[in-house]
């Protein structure tokens, strides 16, 4: 009875040991998402409707679709409900300045989809270990790190470590992409975009998702507004 009592304690230990060192590696939100998909990050963000119709109209007003189904790429995808949310900024705005507001994603020029579009997206694939910790607080310890989106803008990836327990940076880590107009600026003032899930990787790259809740689609309205305005809306 003894020996029996000991092999189960035993192996209760065991399984309490490995669940404790699994524990380190969870995200927020959607959890851990490592898995292949079976064709290009386009057909990825066609298979999900739900989620992600909005940016695949954006990719093809934008003429991009070939660099979603052949380059090799990282994108950080955004939902319907980031697009929603700037447009309900943008139009309400619109509204009150007396201008037209937008009903029709092709009213919005081309070349300011593209512009927004591409600050979530980079040439080559970056998985969530290949990007270093950013810690806004002890930013000159860790930085993340500046990466030139697809058309050359300075975007800073970074990986937050959490604090658990009262313990610094053991609990989840995050991923986040974040945008500044001025890169001189502290990062308490930047765009900051968290992930919530990643290592998604279709055949020419890997697509982290974005938490909806919390983004608006090209990171400031402000600034989207600023472009409707400058580029002017067709019919």
């Amino acid at each position: 009875m003894k020996k029996n009592y000991l092999f189960l304690m035993t192996g209760f230990t065991v399984i309490m040991m490995l669940f404790a060192a699994c524990k380190k590696d969870y995200y927020q939100d959607s959890g851990l998402a490592k898995g292949k998909f079976n064709g290009s990050v386009l057909d990825y963000l066609k298979s999900k409707p739900e989620y992600f119709s909005d940016v695949v109209k954006v990719i093809e007003i934008t003429q991009m679709e070939d660099v979603f189904r052949k380059e090799n790429i990282t994108f950080f995808a955004p939902s319907n409900d980031c697009f929603d949310s700037t447009l309900r900024i943008v139009n309400s705005t619109l509204y009150l300045l007396g201008k037209d507001t937008i009903s029709s994603y092709t009213q919005v020029p081309a070349q300011l989809w593209r512009e927004m579009l591409t600050r979530y997206l980079f040439k080559g694939k970056y998985m969530l270990n290949d990007i270093p910790q950013i810690d806004p607080v002890q930013y000159k310890t860790y930085p993340g790190v500046f990466i030139r989106s697809y058309d050359g803008l300075p975007m800073n990836l970074g990986v937050v470590y959490h604090s658990d327990g009262g313990a610094q940076y053991v609990g989840y880590r995050q991923l986040q992409v974040s945008y500044t107009a001025d890169i001189s600026q502290p990062p308490m003032t930047w765009y900051a975009a968290p992930v919530a899930s990643v290592n998604i990787e279709p055949d020419n790259g890997v697509v982290h998702v974005l938490v909806f809740r919390t983004h608006y689609f090209g990171f400031s309205p402000s600034e989207f507004f600023s472009r409707v305005v400058q580029y002017g809306l067709g019919k």
